[in-house]
């Protein structure tokens, strides 16, 4: 016997029942809103480097391409960042899930500038690997965030490790801080910045990595790189006014 529905209870509308023309149209309005509020943040937020500027310096006058590094919860302040080096010649590209969220992602990195590379981590990891090593035979330097897109937040995973085995390209470690964001309930606290904010930079030794002789040690030079995050991390979230400031 049919249950009928109680009195009063709408009946929820499922997400793919929707009219291709609403998720469509939805879709363009949060790529339009991201897409201005990271203008936003560019015209209004300063960016101070900490610490390591040596390292940044020596990185720019190369001109090659590196494996920037960060935690996923730092991705705005970080990506920013990496976008201000554009000016320096730096092309920077990042890794998006060929899905609907990730139809934004690459809409909003097209807007300002840097180079979307179609992939995903967890769902073709050996493939998503050879677009990042064909990506930095192209020059690009890919901003690789070690423990996401889900986390566990904090666990820096090997695959930047390995991309930079095979590569021959550095590692560069980016620690970053914001002195005014939100904190959004997602799983690893992401930091929003809010406008006129000012970004505080810290910059690692570049590392590299040699042939690999096999999981375990890929694994145990991504333990060392969280170690090392969480330091530069926190020697950006100790610095409030330091350097000089430059725009996103």
């Amino acid at each position: 016997m049919a249950q009928q529905s109680e009195p009063g209870r709408k009946k929820r509308t499922r997400k793919r029942d929707r009219p291709q023309w609403r998720q469509k149209l939805e879709l363009y309005g949060v790529a339009f809103a991201a897409i201005f509020y990271i203008w936003l943040l560019r015209l209004t937020c300063r960016i101070r480097v900490v610490e390591g500027q040596q390292h940044l310096d020596t990185a720019l006058a190369a001109g090659t391409a590196v494996v920037p590094c960060a935690w996923h919860q730092r991705i705005v302040p970080s990506g920013l960042f990496l976008r201000s080096l554009t000016r320096w010649n730096m092309i920077v590209g990042f890794l998006i899930s060929p899905s609907r969220e990730g139809e934004i992602m690459s809409r909003l990195a097209h807007a300002h500038g840097v180079t979307p590379i179609r992939g995903s981590s967890s769902r073709t990891g050996s493939q998503a690997l050879e677009s990042l090593a064909e990506a930095l035979e192209k020059g690009v330097s890919p901003m690789m965030y070690g423990d996401g897109p889900r986390g566990p937040a904090g666990v820096f995973k090997p695959g930047a490790v390995i991309l930079a085995s095979r590569t021959g390209a550095p590692l560069f470690l980016i620690g970053a801080a914001v002195d005014r964001f939100w904190r959004l309930k997602s799983w690893d606290a992401t930091h929003v910045p809010k406008p006129f904010s000012c970004f505080h930079i810290a910059i690692g030794e570049p590392m590299y990595v040699d042939a690999l002789e096999g999981t375990q040690q890929a694994e145990d030079i991504a333990a060392v790189i969280s170690q090392r995050l969480d330091a530069l991390d926190a020697a950006a979230d100790a610095v409030r006014v330091r350097g000089p400031a430059t725009r996103p």
